[in-house]
């Protein structure tokens, strides 16, 4: 990163430019011909949520918000029909990755998500998993080219969705790779009841 950038979690008065942010990206992506965002997701208070549950993260350049992204564990209940690869220690989830509509093509995107890695990483995940919209082609190329592997598909409000995941720390821990068994997820941290 620059010096002029920086990683940092989303405070409260991040939230005004936060929405303004989201919503001029979903008009670009509506006027590129990706219907993956709309009015009502994502809303006002699911922003709101995400920077109370101190989960949404941002990228600036200089005072600038160029992208921002949600981390947790949450994963969609629809992710228990996906074959995923990756199921011991800790599982990240990427949510809401978003590139502001003046700086996409220009690296951010791949910033953020290398943030984000490392975020995980330093918190002792052992993998990441996101979905992401068919549509969105500059999003599932950089999930690729990143070291993401496809595993499966889902069906959400907008239609299909591509689930990948991503194992870290492979080097130091390979033991952490293997295959789930059939209809079976980890347990998560934290497990939400």
């Amino acid at each position: 990163m620059r010096a002029t950038q920086e990683f940092r979690q989303a405070q409260p008065q991040d939230l005004p430019g936060l929405y303004r942010f989201y919503q001029d990206t979903v008009q670009r992506m509506n006027q590129q011909g990706i219907d993956q965002w709309d009015d009502m997701y994502p809303d006002e208070i699911t922003l709101r949520e995400d920077v109370a549950k101190q989960e949404m993260y941002i990228l600036t350049d200089g005072d600038e918000l160029v992208a921002a992204v949600v981390l947790n564990e949450e994963q969609d209940p629809h992710y228990w029909s996906v074959d995923f690869q990756y199921c011991t220690g800790r599982i990240g989830v990427i949510h809401r990755l978003c590139v502001g509509a003046g700086h996409q093509g220009k690296g951010y995107g791949k910033q953020i998500l290398q943030c984000s890695e490392e975020f995980f990483r330093k918190q002792g995940y052992s993998a990441i998993r996101l979905d992401a919209f068919p549509q969105n082609a500059p999003a599932i190329r950089l999930y690729t080219n990143m070291g993401y592997r496809r595993c499966g598909r889902i069906l959400l409000r907008k239609g299909v969705f591509h689930c990948f995941e991503k194992l870290l720390n492979f080097e130091e821990e390979p033991e952490l790779f293997f295959a789930c068994a059939e209809g079976e997820m980890p347990a998560q941290e934290n497990e939400r009841v």
